[in-house]
């Protein structure tokens, strides 16, 4: 199976259906009636673009790190939390369990991309430590608001915590980008001179300029 070329055709009808979803927002605002259910498929229209932007950081994951199982969890994650805050937004399932699922596939699927978006950029050897110590701290900061969802725990000690965390993670996401122009490496473009012989030593470019060619070094 040639990848490049489904992968092209998936991210081609991916596009087209984005394109889809907003013509129908564009059509629901201009309705003459504004009511619950246009209010609906904006919701969905906005569902759907915040889990295709989850998913697409993932796919970036996948494309730089080749990691694909950890990046395949995170697309998963983030279909799933999309599926199950459509279905809360057109009533299909409404419960106390139902939001408290949804909300945290919504947690994870955010951490994923946040954590991976941070994972792309090429640090300098020195700094790569921060990037798996940030994904860390992304990943504890999930786990303790899921925490709080389902055990509803009014602990001033564990809400400092989470204080303390977001805090870090708020540094460290700001911190990266900032390593990356520090001591980020950047690829040299290799030139090329291309020549055309003229007479004996000498040659010409296709601008029309003369070179002298030399050797340097020679093996006897």
């Amino acid at each position: 199976m040639n990848y490049s070329k489904v992968k092209k055709i998936f991210l081609r009808g991916f596009i087209g259906f984005l394109v889809l979803t907003a013509l129908v927002a564009i059509f629901a605002v201009f309705s003459d009636s504004f009511g619950e259910t246009q209010k609906r498929i904006l919701a969905t229209t906005f569902t759907i673009s915040i889990a295709s932007i989850c998913a697409m950081a993932c796919a970036a994951f996948i494309e730089r790190r080749s990691l694909v199982w950890l990046g395949t969890a995170g697309i998963a994650c983030s279909a799933l939390a999309g599926v199950l805050l459509l279905s809360g937004i057109w009533n299909l399932f409404v419960s106390d369990f139902s939001f408290k699922i949804t909300a945290s596939f919504i947690t994870i699927s955010i951490a994923f991309a946040h954590a991976f978006l941070l994972a792309l950029p090429e640090l300098d050897k020195r700094y790569k430590w921060i990037q798996p110590a940030t994904a860390t701290t992304i990943g504890l900061l999930a786990i303790l608001i899921i925490v709080v969802m389902w055990f509803e725990t009014e602990s001033a000690i564990f809400f400092r915590s989470i204080a303390v965390v977001a805090i870090l993670t708020g540094l460290e996401t700001l911190v990266i980008p900032i390593l990356l122009k520090l001591g980020g490496k950047e690829k040299e473009q290799a030139q090329e001179l291309h020549l055309t012989l003229v007479d004996g030593n000498q040659y010409r470019n296709a601008a029309g300029d003369k070179y002298e060619v030399k050797a340097l070094n020679t093996t006897e």
